[in-house]
């Protein structure tokens, strides 16, 4: 058990060093076009490698007929998707680390208010595109209270981010190259690794978020 605990952490940082940047990186979320015909919870189940245990914890919180888009007041959504490998993560750490005062072995262990409320943290209800987000007013953070670019987010966990565009230099050109998007948490006070924003099923928008995603830390 303890060889496996050492193997599991050390594939973790591995992972986690080639993936902790902020920096919008490209995963694959398993279509070439940013449309999926076909709901959120088909777009996840549709890619187990990158989702599947995302999706266990969805179904293990009882929140399929809101990924489905059968919740009347949540016609639409946005999702910052944690992938699989995050919530593996998480998992292990409750399995061998116990990062809360119980340890689970699985997430059919899980309690069902704990998965609903790490979930939750991650869906805001309305669909809002990369399109949609705000410029960061380059004279300040982010986080600092001059701050009057992005766009602010209320999940249904009641967790605050901010949600920023920046646009890349361009042959030391600045603000010159591809625009991309960055995530801030309010509530926990750092950023979020983004890696795919706008792919798009027929219920709202799924921003991937990145592997080296600390996930519930949003």
């Amino acid at each position: 058990m303890k060889n496996m605990k050492k193997i599991l952490i050390g594939l973790s940082m591995c992972i986690v060093c080639f993936a902790c940047t902020t920096k919008q990186e490209v995963i694959d979320g398993g279509v070439a076009s940013p449309y999926y015909d076909g709901t959120i919870m088909e777009y996840l189940r549709s890619n187990s490698e990158q989702w599947g245990y995302t999706v266990q914890m969805i179904e293990r919180a009882g929140l399929t007929d809101l990924f489905e888009g059968r919740v009347d007041t949540v016609p639409a959504m946005t999702f910052f998707a944690p992938p699989s490998f995050a919530v593996y993560r998480y998992v292990m750490d409750c399995k061998y680390d116990g990062v809360s005062e119980d340890r689970y072995e699985s997430i059919e262990e899980m309690p069902v208010d704990l998965c609903r409320e790490l979930i939750l943290k991650h869906v805001v209800v309305g669909k809002y595109l990369k399109e949609d987000i705000g410029f960061r007013n380059m004279d300040y953070a982010i986080y600092a209270e001059e701050q009057d670019g992005g766009t602010t987010f209320t999940c249904i966990g009641e967790n605050q981010v901010i949600a920023y565009l920046e646009r890349d230099t361009y042959k030391g050109i600045p603000e010159a190259g591809a625009i991309e998007m960055f995530l801030y948490s309010v509530t926990v006070g750092k950023m979020i690794p983004l890696a795919t924003p706008n792919i798009q099923p027929k219920n709202g928008v799924v921003h991937a978020l990145n592997y080296g995603y600390d996930f519930g830390k949003i």
